[in-house]
């Protein structure tokens, strides 16, 4: 960024939430080294750089064992908690904010690459303060697959497509609880 001018920097602020089940859970003993390379594969598939150290931190309440991270990033920060709760799927919640222009769709593909991810939900927003547009849109998809993305100003059909997904992120569970 140093060598652009101001003339030509533009602040995005984007953000995209994603909640994902897991088809396994990830290997506890691994927490940091695992961290640090999905933390390596999103910064290298945005072209982000790290701001500060990555934290680490295991979960105190064994109920629901797994970890939480936080990566600070020079356009802000990426954080991620991950929990198993006995009973439930494995889960990830990651929320990625920048002040630069985020590609959800390569955040999804690394997720599902570290992570294998079966059915998950997101939410992009572009949340402009002066001039611009002020976008959010609900995505749903499973694996490395959308299933859909529509805008959240729709309010009809976000709540036609969470419906569907809970329906069947419940069919998935009986179904896995009875094999």
């Amino acid at each position: 960024m140093s060598d652009m001018s101001a003339a030509h920097f533009k602040l995005e602020h984007e953000i995209f939430i994603l909640d994902a089940y897991l088809k396994d859970p990830l290997d506890q003993s691994q927490m940091e080294s695992w961290t640090r390379k999905f933390i390596d594969a999103i910064l290298g598939a945005l072209r982000m750089e790290e701001l500060g150290p990555l934290q680490i931190y295991p979960a105190l309440d064994l109920r629901a064992p797994g970890w939480s991270f936080i990566q600070p990033i020079t356009t802000s920060h990426i954080s991620g908690h991950y929990f198993e709760k006995p009973g439930k799927h494995p889960h990830i919640r990651l929320d990625c904010y920048s002040c630069a222009s985020i590609n959800w769709k390569k955040i999804i593909k690394v997720c599902d690459e570290f992570m294998h991810m079966g059915l998950w939900r997101a939410t992009f927003i572009n949340r402009q303060i002066d001039e611009g547009q002020r976008d959010a849109f609900h995505i749903s998809g499973e694996g490395s697959m959308v299933l859909d993305e529509l805008d959240l100003l729709d309010h009809n059909k976000h709540l036609v497509a969470a419906r569907a997904f809970a329906m069947k992120a419940e069919e998935e569970l009986v179904s896995s609880k009875s094999h």
